[in-house]
């Protein structure tokens, strides 16, 4: 998983290289961005992160790539607002610990993750190549898709990273819907037939309501998008 993410650094250096040679042969200011709405896709590689939580429980979540959609639209050639969704499924490795012991147990799936946030964005250039910033939040629905038959060790009590302190005999799925939010950075290259190709750096913090420390993840982002003034027509 971690070549995934360094494939994209890589892609995102080249279209940084590319970018800044057509920089340099076009000084003009764009004027077309102020007005237009964009939509586009985005390809993503997500950093590991190891979370610990309760008595010594502990999530251990992979490296993983990424899909997702954007939406914004361009108040001025600086600012703009967006929606962004975004999924991915990485494995992870859930450690409890069975309440009043040592004794570990451990369950490995792989986690849903589909998160949705709204963005503010500001260009620092006037021109068809430049670099951005963006802060959004939003919230970010987790699914850690434990199957009925991964049964805990017996009707016992445990400290688990998903539920906390729980007792029961089976061990069901965990699903919640957590707050998130994400400060970006990148570059952006307008290109006069409508496209726009970006690459972002992705800070993402959820907050998991102190089941575990609060998750922090590192991200870089792909992005194409179209470009449109729809009121034009």
């Amino acid at each position: 998983m971690k070549s995934r993410i360094g494939l994209s650094f890589l892609v995102f250096c080249l279209l940084f290289e590319g970018a800044a040679f057509a920089q340099a042969n076009d000084s003009k200011p764009d004027d077309g961005r102020a007005g237009m709405w964009e939509a586009g896709i985005q390809w993503s590689g997500m950093s590991s992160q190891d979370l610990t939580g309760i008595g010594g429980s502990r999530l251990e979540i992979d490296s993983e790539t990424g899909w997702g959609i954007t939406l914004g639209y361009n108040y001025t050639n600086r600012f703009a607002f967006a929606f962004d969704a975004n999924w991915s499924a990485p494995n992870y490795r859930a450690t409890r610990v069975i309440e009043g012991t040592m004794m570990e147990d451990i369950v490995q799936s792989e986690l849903d993750t589909l998160s949705y946030q709204f963005k503010t964005v500001f260009n620092f250039l006037d021109r068809p190549f430049t670099p951005f910033v963006e802060l959004g939040a939003g919230w970010i629905d987790i699914d850690s898709n434990i199957l009925i038959n991964d049964n805990p060790p017996g009707d016992v009590c445990w400290l688990d990273p998903w539920v906390g302190n729980t007792c029961a005999d089976i061990y069901d799925t965990y699903r919640d819907i957590r707050t998130t939010y994400t400060g970006m950075a990148g570059l952006r290259w307008d290109l006069p037939n409508g496209l726009t190709l970006k690459g972002t750096y992705v800070r993402q913090e959820i907050d998991t309501s102190r089941l575990t420390e609060d998750a922090s993840f590192d991200t870089w982002r792909l992005e194409f998008i179209w470009r449109d003034r729809l009121n034009s027509r």
